[in-house]
């Protein structure tokens, strides 16, 4: 069922078009109108498997960045073409189905790696100690303005080209946006971020120090992984530190996403810490700073940004 979300919103303004999907507990789960739904409850069946890795992330918080990164580590430092779309070889689990994800074949040159993307939520997510999951976390007002112009650029899926960020925003504070509520994703991995195999990363570290979080990823990858990075001169870890760029991953963006029209803002749009300041209002900021509040432990807190950079809006 498609529908328009309109909780706790008093204008009567543009909003974005969601699925409805209806979980086995009786909730609910909001997808991209398009999405094919028997692939959404194809992937909550697929069994995880050893040497599957998945890339777990709420949207918008460096998924395709990440992805990316994994990528050219295993290919050592080589990037993916212009004739070759991410999704092809590093599917997106509750997009696809089951289906489409096991019978991906092993992409890189010296391991037998399955790569797989998600956003759903731990309890969501097919789980095995043989697997391995890469966990991307991103302060949330930046994931809310980066998500509000995702949601823009596809009027396909959402029929938001015209939408407004006051509208948005309160459907993000509100969970009323597809693949759910950002807090409650970021708290269901929170208490599984010590597991063995899992690697908890946020967007801001990467961003501060991209050369430290490559080498965690590799390291998470394999010891052979970590080990080629030095080798030849840091040649597979200056490659990777290059391709996985901001400015090479603007180009050929048909890698990473269907084409938009030349009016939207593109899909590797800034890649920025902190621009969520040039959108939210004091009241806006105030209230997701309450938001945060009620949702993490102060220790959950002090793990995952400074007070600077979400809670002050100075």
């Amino acid at each position: 069922m498609v529908e328009k979300q309109n909780k706790n919103l008093t204008r009567t303004t543009l909003l974005p078009t969601y699925t409805r999907h209806k979980l086995e507990n009786g909730s609910t789960y909001l997808m991209p109108k398009g999405f094919p739904i028997d692939g959404f409850e194809s992937g909550l069946r697929y069994v995880a498997r050893e040497n599957d890795v998945f890339v777990a992330t709420y949207p918008k918080c460096g998924t395709t960045w990440m992805q990316s990164i994994v990528y050219l580590i295993l290919r050592n430092g080589e990037p993916i073409t212009s004739d070759i779309k991410l999704s092809s070889i590093f599917p997106h689990l509750e997009e696809v189905g089951k289906e489409f994800v096991a019978n991906v074949a092993a992409m890189t040159n010296d391991s037998n790696y399955r790569l797989i993307k998600t956003h759903l939520p731990f309890d969501l997510t097919p789980f095995s100690e043989k697997s391995k999951y890469i966990y991307v976390t991103r302060n949330p007002k930046d994931c809310c303005v980066s998500f509000f112009h995702h949601t823009r650029g596809f009027p396909k899926h959402y029929d938001f080209a015209s939408g407004k960020f006051e509208e948005y925003f309160e459907l993000f504070l509100d969970g009323n946006v597809d693949f759910g509520d950002y807090f409650k994703n970021l708290s269901s991995w929170l208490p599984h971020k010590s597991r063995n195999n899992i690697l908890f990363m946020s967007y801001e570290d990467l961003k501060s120090n991209p050369r430290n979080g490559i080498l965690q990823v590799a390291k998470f990858l394999g010891e052979t992984h970590y080990t080629k990075m030095f080798a030849n001169d840091e040649r597979i870890l200056k490659a990777v530190l290059l391709h996985s760029s901001v400015s090479s991953m603007q180009k050929d963006p048909q890698r990473w996403s269907s084409a938009r029209s030349p009016d939207q803002t593109p899909f590797v749009r800034k890649g920025t810490v902190g621009d969520w300041k040039n959108y939210f209002t004091k009241d806006q900021s105030d209230r997701m700073n309450k938001k945060i509040r009620e949702s993490f432990a102060e220790d959950e807190l002090n793990g995952l940004w400074t007070n600077e950079l979400v809670l002050s809006y100075e």
